[in-house]
């Protein structure tokens, strides 16, 4: 039987349910910054750290309401009278990310921090923690490009996706980055300060120095993308170029050689029969493009680069291991912020033709490569960023001091495009790292010296008498873990 509860009982429910409150709406962000707890992983640290979020429009001057987020990290110098111009730091990418993972780099030295500035970390618009976040999921991207046919209609897609949705892709590149650093600082009060770039957030760094240079102090480039270098053309040629260089390396090492005898000649075989036919393996498929991609992702890393040899052995031998890990691991890359910044900044000066110009069709590296670039064109068809600024593809040129650190290793920021970009920057110098792979502060505790030298003085013209011994040997890591050199 229903029960029927009595008159006054159901007045007091209503009574009860007309008084409480409806949950609350989370509040829109406002433009400017707003500090913020700092995640657990920074307590611990010797400097004292500071959170927050920064919130723009997201096309300036639209007033229609859509705004982007991101976050902020300060670490405050040590010294007890600190220097009021801090270093502002730009993670590289373009679709990498910082703020996720930093206390545990900081604590790891792989930041070049300097004990008398504060340095300012963020996830630049798009990617990372920011809001909106212009991810496309587990795409078959890397630096190398896009490794199959059905990687470039879903990446396509995914741009499409975020145009319904409202997105202005044409507001997600180094140029509106430099007005985001603006409005960071004028929100941080900041008046002079400096920039530390690394990899493709050396591109951002010199959007600000072309873009909005007043009250920047000294710039660190650290393995340089100037604008004016070409993305595609040259890429095939240079994955074979440090690849063969490690190779060789290998080969003049009496250890690595013994390990891994007539290592060159025989990639060379397997990798030319791998072009023609795909590898199937307990029910997988492997390709020659999926190869490529690797190859250069582990000329990058250090150890990676270190364990070369060790690797393209294995897959000679068909132990696909390490080609399994660098297949997941790939589409670490936000996408969308990735295809905004290139469609808008660095394919539209290049042809998919030019790829084809100077392709040794016998090296089987560089041709595997090219597979793999020649797919990056069509996925920017699916990103409407707008047209072309033809002074995004112009050489810099500045009189902001600038430090320019590359290494002697490095096949996606070659050493020749730091020669050629300081020629224009009065007060440029530039230092190459021998037996050094991509990102050198990372690594090098010379770098980082010359860094704090640099900050200290803003003459790049820093002390360089570390740079001889700083990695005179290139360092294998052999069968049973063991490796032969000097430690780094």
């Amino acid at each position: 039987m229903k029960q029927v509860l009595p008159v006054l009982a159901l007045a007091v429910l209503a009574l009860v349910a007309g008084c409480t409150p409806h949950p609350a709406k989370p509040e829109k962000p406002k433009p400017g910054f707003a500090a913020t707890a700092c995640a657990e992983s920074f307590a611990g640290l010797p400097n004292k750290v500071d959170c927050g979020t920064m919130t723009v429009e997201e096309t300036r001057g639209s007033n229609n309401g859509r705004l982007v987020s991101f976050p902020v990290v300060i670490v405050h110098a040590t010294d007890a009278n600190p220097k009021s111009d801090p270093v502002i730091y730009l993670h590289g990418g373009p679709g990498g990310s910082l703020i996720k993972g930093l206390a545990d780099r900081l604590r790891a030295g792989k930041v070049p921090l300097t004990a008398d500035r504060d340095w300012i970390f963020f996830d630049q618009r798009g990617t990372g923690q920011a809001t909106p976040l212009l991810d496309c999921g587990a795409a078959p991207l890397s630096d190398a490009g896009v490794t199959s046919d059905e990687g470039v209609a879903t990446l396509k897609a995914c741009g499409e996706k975020f145009t319904a949705q409202g997105v202005d892709l044409s507001q997600y590149n180094s140029a509106v980055i430099a007005r985001d650093i603006r409005d960071l600082r004028a929100a941080l009060h900041i008046t002079t300060y400096n920039l530390f770039g690394v990899s493709y957030g050396t591109r951002v760094a010199m959007a600000v120095m072309q873009h909005d240079p007043q009250d920047l102090r000294a710039v660190v480039l650290d393995s340089v993308w100037p604008p004016e270098a070409a993305a595609t053309a040259p890429l095939p040629g240079l994955v074979s170029r440090e690849v063969r260089q490690i190779l060789t390396l290998c080969a003049s090492d009496t250890a690595c050689n013994a390990a891994y005898p007539d290592l060159e000649r025989r990639f060379d075989e397997r990798l030319t029969a791998w072009l023609k036919t795909p590898v199937v393996k307990d029910g997988k498929t492997y390709t020659a493009d999926e190869v490529a991609a690797y190859l250069l992702d582990a000329v990058y890393g250090t150890d990676s680069a270190r364990a070369l040899p060790s690797s393209i052995d294995a897959l000679i031998k068909g132990d696909y291991s390490d080609l399994d890990q660098f297949l997941v691991e790939q589409s670490g890359y936000v996408e969308g912020q990735f295809f905004n910044h290139m469609c808008k900044e660095e394919f539209p000066f290049e042809k998919p033709s030019a790829v084809e110009t100077g392709l040794d069709e016998a090296d089987p590296i560089a041709e595997a490569t090219a597979r793999d670039v020649r797919r990056f064109f069509p996925v920017c068809q699916g990103f409407k960023v707008g047209a072309a600024d033809p002074v995004e593809n112009q050489p810099l040129t500045s009189d902001v001091p600038a430090l320019l650190l590359t290494a002697d290793i490095d096949a996606g920021c070659p050493t020749e495009l730091s020669d050629a970009a300081v020629k224009r920057l009065s007060h440029g110098a530039h230092f190459n790292f021998a037996n050094r792979t991509h990102g050198v502060s990372r690594q090098s505790p010379c770098a980082r010296a010359m860094i704090a030298r640099f900050l200290t003085t803003a003459d790049a013209h820093v002390d360089a008498t570390c740079l001889p011994k700083d990695h005179p040997k290139f360092e294998f890591i052999l069968p049973q873990g063991k490796s032969r050199g000097l430690p780094q």
